[in-house]
């Protein structure tokens, strides 16, 4: 580790902003996507995502799955939206923001259902994974000491019952998957 003049430690660090979404998890695929944003960066991405939105006037949800067909008219304004977003991270904020995407088969011969009794199990876990991959791919060559992630998620539509036997523990399991 380096040193400063006096001789005390250097530590390197690095902040990131991680935003977090996901496929439906009832179809055969089964699809995450991180995006790390530098907490540096972060007003500058926004305010590039959302200036294509303003130019559009779309200010609703984007899914792949449900973009229009045609790029024309009224409702083509989120496919617009959408290409723009993609051109832009293509032209330049590549450089500043990191994706990763990881892709589950769950129709899969080596998908093991007997190891996830609920649904949220697999969904962890797989989460987990691509937090776990995604930092090792693209920050470990920054090589930082210490690493401060804000995960950010939308809203999830299961809620923990332990009346019923069912405690989804969805943000314990991530900080503690992601500190291993």
């Amino acid at each position: 580790m380096s040193t400063d003049l006096f001789g005390a430690p250097l530590v390197k660090r690095g902040s990131y902003f991680v935003y977090h979404d996901e496929s439906v998890p009832s179809k055969r695929w089964f699809i995450i996507g991180l995006l790390f944003v530098p907490v540096s960066s972060r007003d500058q991405v926004t305010s590039a995502l959302y200036w294509h939105r303003k130019q559009e006037n779309y200010f609703g949800e984007i899914h792949f799955s449900q973009l229009p067909k045609s790029f024309d008219g009224e409702y083509g304004g989120k496919a617009r939206v959408a290409r723009r977003w993609l051109r832009t991270f293509e032209n330049g904020l590549k450089e500043n923001v990191f994706f990763s995407a990881l892709a589950v088969d769950r129709h899969s011969p080596r998908f093991d259902r007997k190891r996830f009794s609920k649904d949220f199990h697999a969904y962890n876990r797989f989460t987990a994974m691509a937090l776990k991959s995604g930092i090792a791919w693209h920050l470990g060559p920054f090589e930082h000491d210490v690493v401060e992630i804000t995960f950010v998620t939308d809203a999830k539509n299961r809620l923990s019952r332990p009346d019923d036997g069912m405690i989804d523990n969805f943000e314990d399991y991530i900080v503690y998957r992601a500190e291993l």
